[in-house]
């Protein structure tokens, strides 16, 4: 079963690559005969046809106008349509196939090209030929696989990511930050709170910053608090978690050399040589929900606030809420 399974994917392989029509005039479309292989496109005659032995033959009479195998071509409609009268050179009659517009024309004129080419050499060899009034059916199903083998197989949609804050590792701490604006008192804050791996609060601060131009701006420097946070903490194996894509791309991979809180980021990336192990990781805004309102709750305080392995009665609901 595993040798037939093999067989067959091995036989879909060939036919994904069976008769685009572009390929054949990338390849230069070369055919072998007797003589040896031949350019399309070449002149060459032969004294006698293999297959009516009535006319000299060359590549247009051995695929195209030769009696023995008239009764392919006849039976296409659409040929009428799309070949010319009388062509001078099997050039000629490839260029006006591959040129037309409808659809798998150019394919099916192909496939049976190599079929009727095919069967002129098995009667050149002395084998058995194919016999002239299966080429049409046998072409349209070699077709029908060419088809069938480029469909590619539905890929299973992802499962949209979690919209929830979740617990680090238990050999880290987990700090999330955000920073605040208050536009009309041109005020700006920053929240941070630590959680550990079963989400307990091992520390928060609420603490107004100085009003920034940008809000990028103000993420980065909520960013370089939150560093110098964990590190008054004692606080040396962790992952930090934002929703501002912009610091941490310019983080992570060295933009922002030259924005206008580059600096900060230079700062931060000098801290992190106190760190054993240190992550920074985008999340998106309803995973941040504690460390916004830490943010926002600077507005109502008197300068920075603290809270060790504890936070405000109003936000314990947060904290709740995301390891439930």
């Amino acid at each position: 079963m595993k040798e037939r399974k093999g067989a067959e994917k091995k036989g879909g392989d060939r036919r994904r690559h069976c008769c685009p029509s572009e390929v054949i005039l990338k390849a230069g479309c070369r055919w072998r005969s007797a003589l040896g292989e031949v350019e399309i496109g070449a002149v060459w005659t032969r004294p006698s046809c293999a297959q009516c032995h009535n006319f000299p033959e060359d590549s247009l009479h051995a695929i195209w106008s030769c009696e023995a195998i008239s009764g392919v071509w006849s039976t296409l409609e659409w040929l009428r349509q799309t070949a010319p009268p009388h062509p001078s050179s099997f050039s000629e009659l490839l260029v006006c196939f591959l040129s037309s517009r409808e659809e798998f024309r150019a394919e099916l004129f192909v496939i049976i090209v190599w079929f009727l080419w095919n069967r002129r050499n098995a009667i050149h060899f002395g084998r058995p030929p194919l016999p002239v009034d299966s080429i049409c059916s046998k072409a349209g199903n070699y077709l029908q696989e060419f088809l069938e083998a480029q469909t590619e197989e539905p890929v299973p949609p992802r499962p949209p990511p979690l919209q929830q804050w979740r617990p680090p590792d238990p050999h880290c701490l987990k700090i999330n930050f955000d920073a605040a604006v208050f536009r009309q008192s041109s005020l700006a804050s920053v929240g941070v709170v630590v959680r550990n791996n079963v989400g307990e609060v091992e520390g928060a601060m609420s603490s107004p910053i100085p009003m920034a131009q940008a809000v990028a701006d103000l993420e980065a420097l909520a960013c370089l608090k939150a560093v110098l946070f964990a590190l008054e903490l004692g606080i040396t194996r962790v992952v930090f978690e934002v929703d501002s894509a912009v610091v941490i791309n310019a983080l992570l991979h060295g933009a922002g050399a030259f924005a206008s809180f580059g600096n900060i980021l230079d700062d931060i990336r000098v801290l992190f040589a106190a760190f054993q192990f240190v992550v920074f990781t985008f999340v998106s805004r309803c995973c941040n929900s504690v460390a916004d309102a830490l943010a926002k709750k600077a507005k109502f305080l008197d300068g920075a606030q603290v809270w060790l392995h504890d936070v405000p009665a109003d936000i314990a609901p947060l904290v709740l809420r995301d390891v439930h």
